[in-house]
């Protein structure tokens, strides 16, 4: 399936819009201290879950399953490349900024930001390739991720990596799919032309309740993550932006840099037939993304007292600002 550009530049305009309410709400003061923070647990602990969910009630198919396995790998290679390559990158910053530029170069914003994109611009059954994508970004952000900003081995550990409100429902997902369970809740839920239950039963009714609220639940993630993003922007001195000279190469590595490489590595693979063109899209895409939210966030949860934590929230707005300029920008690359 090709990209359309037109619609990823609505798309990504849409989830400006979002940050853009965001930020009137904070300068209004309307948002009041903690009111980020509310939202955050939202999104992780509900609307996030869900969004992970909605891509495994499918029916079973096995080419699926084989871009899965395809998307499983390419993510292992990209982040931990990424990784490698962002710590020597960043080797002379200072401490106070160096957790943030590691972390917000080798992590994308592929759940919050990329997620709502591919259901948009490639449809939601392509969810499930960018789900699987996720698995390995948040296990190395929930071990090395963590590390980088506390500096506490004890992180990385495979029950700390593995138990947490992200991969979690991804795994439960993929045992859904697998089992064919997916397929069975979806075929329940399944309506007519009408909009009325074909298997009108209690089956049927509780099933299309759940895939409801899944739904529902999982079309939140966009515009709440987006107001938060506009809510922290609102706190970034403009003055401080143009001045910082480590600002730039960040931005032309997360923005530009590993997308190429990702493309670099993909385009033969795809040419090969080794992978196709869907797989190789949705990574694209998800690697185009602006820093990841997380940044922020981890930086306020695990760096305080060695991070710079309003500099890592800067990181993230000027990325997600920059980004709906890129993306279009990166997305001329699946014309090739």
């Amino acid at each position: 399936m090709t990209v359309s550009l037109p619609l990823l530049i609505i798309s990504v305009a849409t989830l400006f819009a979002y940050l853009l309410i965001g930020f009137i709400l904070k300068k209004t003061g309307l948002a009041k201290e903690g009111f980020a923070g509310a939202l955050s647990v939202y999104i992780v602990y509900a609307a996030q879950i869900a969004m992970f969910l909605h891509g495994y009630i499918a029916p079973f198919d096995s080419e699926v399953l084989r871009g899965m396995a395809a998307v499983f790998v390419l993510s292992l290679l990209i982040h931990a490349g990424s990784y490698l390559l962002s710590v020597r990158l960043f080797a002379k910053a200072p401490e106070a900024v160096k957790s943030a530029l590691i972390f917000g170069t080798v992590f994308s914003n592929a759940g919050y930001m990329g997620l709502p994109l591919i259901s948009d611009v490639l449809g939601d059954r392509y969810l499930i390739y960018a789900t699987v994508y996720l698995i390995w970004f948040n296990v190395f952000s929930y071990s090395l991720g963590r590390y980088v900003f506390s500096r506490d081995k004890s992180f990385i550990s495979p029950v700390k990596t593995v138990v947490n409100p992200a991969v979690i429902p991804i795994c439960i997902g993929i045992i859904l799919y697998v089992t064919g369970a997916g397929g069975w809740i979806a075929s329940a839920a399944a309506r007519d032309a009408s909009g009325a239950l074909i298997r009108d039963d209690l089956a049927g009714n509780v099933c299309s309740m759940a895939v409801g609220m899944i739904d529902t639940l999982r079309r939140s993630v966009a515009p709440a993550s987006m107001i938060i993003i506009g809510v922290r922007l609102a706190d970034v001195d403009p003055r401080g932006i143009f001045g910082d000279r480590r600002l730039y190469p960040f931005l032309a590595v997360r923005h530009f840099l590993y997308p190429l490489i990702a493309f670099a590595v993909m385009k033969p693979l795809q040419l090969a037939g080794i992978i196709d063109t869907n797989v190789m899209s949705v990574i694209l895409i998800l690697t185009a993304t602006p820093a990841a939210s997380a940044t922020a966030i981890f930086s306020e949860l695990y760096g305080k007292g060695r991070t710079d934590c309003a500099y890592a929230g800067k990181l993230v707005a000027v990325s997600t600002l920059l980004s709906i300029l890129t993306m279009p920008v990166v997305a001329l690359l699946m014309k090739i």
